[in-house]
């Protein structure tokens, strides 16, 4: 008999990376990897957020891209206002590189998940390690997100956001945050081991996301995911324990907690 495992703290997480990064030459591909954390900064400070992005968890650079892990209470304001100002800065920052060279662009896709977390000593940094972690990595690599950017114009729309199905349940269809339903898309995900739906979310489409619509399904996804919540919680259940009947549910309209 193997010994008890004690499960990892919940931890929410992060990660970004640069569209066509390794097209650019050496050089270019450095300006850019010099910029992602400042930008990221950046947008934190911008929502209000600057305390996420100085006590973030096993920050670290991935080449063409960044990652950070921070306290999954920080989630519904970080749905709610990051990726707005992560797509403003980014369109600043667009202005600057057109002064450089054309071909010189940042475009970003963002990918955030929420899960258990182990955190092991690296070289130099803690490192995350788990499921969670293999997700998000995965999640920010698939077809649908990389879909959003090639399908928008690469002068309007400088993010993409991949939001994982926990993220949908815990923050979104849970009521903690919100997004314009105009802006959200729902989407099937198969990479690699990983299949499931999740969510997109498009600061400002452009192109032909925006003469196609963007959110046309994600409104009828939360208003299923919101019945089908209500309909649980207004059910009266009976549970038998020791004896004593529990009723837990909604009766008359009110919460009922209690025994006999």
């Amino acid at each position: 008999m193997t010994a008890d495992v004690e499960l990892p703290p919940y931890r929410a997480l992060l990660v970004v990376d640069t569209k066509a990064f390794g097209s650019n030459s050496d050089a270019d591909q450095g300006v850019l990897a010099a910029m992602i954390p400042d930008v990221l900064a950046q947008a934190f400070e911008r929502a209000g957020l600057d305390e996420v992005w100085k006590t973030a968890l096993f920050p670290h650079g991935t080449g063409d891209g960044y990652g950070i892990g921070f306290e999954p209470r920080f989630l519904p304001a970080v749905v709610s206002r990051l990726f707005d100002a992560l797509e403003s800065v980014l369109a600043e920052r667009d202005v600057r590189l057109r002064a450089t060279s054309r071909y010189l662009r940042m475009r970003m896709r963002a990918s955030l998940n929420v899960g258990p977390i182990r955190e092991a000593d690296g070289e130099s940094s803690a490192v995350a390690i788990g499921a969670a972690v293999i997700t998000t990595h995965r999640l920010l690599d698939s077809a649908p997100v990389r879909e959003v950017l090639t399908a928008s114009d690469p002068d309007q729309t400088f993010l993409a956001v991949v939001l994982s199905q926990r993220i949908f349940d815990d923050v979104l269809a849970s009521g903690y945050a919100q997004l314009p339903k105009s802006r959200v898309i729902p989407a099937d995900v198969e990479v690699k081991e990983y299949r499931g739906t999740v969510y997109l979310y498009v600061p400002n489409p452009s192109g032909d996301l925006l003469k196609n619509g963007v959110g046309k399904e994600y409104e009828k996804k939360l208003a299923a995911t919101e019945e089908a919540r209500a309909e649980v919680t207004s059910n009266v259940i009976e549970e038998m324990h020791g004896g004593t009947a529990i009723q837990i549910g909604r009766v008359h309209g009110n919460v009922h907690h209690g025994g006999s």
